[in-house]
């Protein structure tokens, strides 16, 4: 239960109840994190996100603050809030992300570009703002800094009805390791993890937009259709994909850099 004891974490996507943003602040305090700080474009759960946090955890341990991952100004006001209010930052989580359905035909320039924005511009953002701050991780901490990118396993696997999304994912992934690549040296370790299907607000509604288009004939069914697919024939809760957060956010993962964690239930096997 300790596991993060005295790190400061940054992690984006984390303004709904209910997706894995708000699963990794909670497992992020349940080890021990001095600061979390939680931002979303969307404050709707605000609120109850903030209560489930302080009644957990206590209170000064958590902030969640409006954020669009595509300003980089934005991003360095987040940075900024995240030193004063704790002083230090010690793990950057790149977890929002956003999915706009249509394949080539069908996906206007606007949306593509919209897609690219958050699932890819808005990691090279989140690195270049904070890599100052993750370089002296490691005068505090044995492994250094740590940037975890959410990536899933669409970083992988083509689709012929969601181009942004899996395009945007591999681009990510390569992002990834040309960051460790290059951070190695200053004691940032970058690593993603892939997650299946993890029923989260966002693939819940990706489910409905393939009802709506006719794959499916019901949510229910897509569901079951998606953990057929999986080797454990089920899926995945996003508390479920957060152990696997703090595992790259910890010291135990001190060796680890440029690696992609499927956490997916086998779906990306053959890949």
């Amino acid at each position: 239960m300790n596991r993060l004891a005295d790190k400061i974490a940054i992690v984006t996507g984390a303004g709904r109840i209910g997706n894995i943003g708000v699963a990794v602040c909670d497992a992020f305090l349940r080890e021990g994190a001095r600061g979390v700080v939680g931002t979303d474009l969307r404050s709707e759960d605000a609120g109850a996100i903030r209560a489930r946090m302080e009644s957990s955890h206590g209170t000064g341990r958590f902030l969640l603050l409006e954020h669009d991952v595509t300003d980089e100004a934005a991003w360095q006001g987040v940075l900024e809030q995240t030193l004063a209010a704790f002083g230090a930052l010690d793990v950057l989580v790149n977890n929002a992300g956003l999915s706009i359905h249509g394949g080539i035909e069908t996906t206007s320039l606007a949306d593509l570009r919209a897609v690219m924005a958050v699932n890819h511009d808005a990691l090279f953002l989140g690195i270049k703002t904070c890599v100052g701050a993750l370089a002296g991780a490691h005068t505090r901490h044995a492994g250094g800094g740590a940037i975890v990118n959410n990536l899933s396993m669409a970083s992988y696997m083509s689709n012929a009805n969601n181009i942004g999304y899996h395009v945007s994912k591999a681009a990510g992934r390569m992002l990834t390791l040309c960051a460790a690549n290059e951070l190695g040296p200053r004691r940032i370790r970058v690593n993603s993890i892939h997650p299946g299907v993890t029923m989260t607000p966002l693939i819940r509604e990706g489910l409905r937009d393939y009802v709506q288009g006719g794959l499916w004939p019901s949510e229910e069914a897509a569901e079951q259709a998606l953990a057929a697919m999986s080797w454990l024939k089920t899926t995945s809760q996003p508390e479920d994909t957060a152990h696997a957060f703090v595992y790259l956010a910890s010291e135990e993962a001190r060796f680890v850099t440029g690696a992609s964690i499927q956490h997916d239930g086998g779906i990306g096997g053959v890949y």
